[in-house]
């Protein structure tokens, strides 16, 4: 399940909240970001 963070006040919403309109439930800003996993590098030494 993917979940999105609200720019302003940090807070998760849930992709089902998100769907139905683009606004932060808890402030009403637009702008969200997904949630996404760490990426892992591997850097080879030499």
């Amino acid at each position: 399940m993917s979940v999105y963070k609200c720019l302003n006040c940090g807070k998760e919403i849930p992709l089902e909240e998100a769907k139905k309109r683009i606004r932060c439930p808890y402030c009403g800003y637009r702008i969200l970001l997904k949630k996404r996993a760490p990426i892992e590098r591997k850097v080879k030494a030499i």
